[in-house]
């Protein structure tokens, strides 16, 4: 065999090993996207923002409501220091469905090909006239039937633009 053909092979070989990690990033499993407010709001108030995600075929992405004992749930936040807080209890997706899970062997929370969540944000009364670009932290976990991804924490950010006035002013 010519030693082009071998590292041709070998190249193949490789290639053909690493393609299935290719696909596993979680990132690229859960696709997250979000959008902030279009209008401008005073500090004070509370803003919603949309997030949504594309789940690859096959695979769960848990849900918030997921029972310790399992997998990791769907975690969102904002980074500490922030002149911004979630109001965890507050956000709004839909009821996840529920069965067993052979990778927990336990009844599992999920979503499967996609998710719409609604996360309120409440603007600190102190917080300066200005546009602030506000991270998003999302951390989650996503299982195919036969693969569980490490928990993982994906940034988004959204623009927000504060403007002067009383507290108040959004929701």
């Amino acid at each position: 065999m010519s030693r082009m053909r071998r590292s041709m092979l070998a190249a193949f070989g490789i290639l053909m090993f690493a393609a299935p990690g290719f696909a596993q990033r979680p990132e690229e499993i859960v696709r997250w996207r979000a959008v902030g407010p279009a209008a401008a709001v005073k500090p004070g108030a509370t803003l919603d923002i949309e997030l949504s995600a594309e789940i690859e075929p096959g695979w769960r992405l848990y849900a918030m409501s997921q029972p310790q004992g399992g997998p990791r749930p769907l975690v969102i936040g904002i980074p500490s220091g922030r002149p911004f807080a979630v109001k965890v209890k507050d956000i709004v997706a839909p009821v996840p469905s529920v069965s067993a899970d052979p990778n927990f062997n336990v009844d599992t929370q999920y979503y499967a090909d996609s998710l719409a969540i609604t996360v309120p944000v409440a603007a600190s009364r102190t917080v300066a006239r200005g546009t602030y670009a506000l991270p998003i932290e999302v951390t989650f976990q996503a299982c195919s039937s036969r693969i569980c991804l490490r928990p993982f924490t994906h940034t988004l950010t959204v623009t927000v633009r504060i403007v002067a006035g009383p507290q108040g002013g959004g929701r």
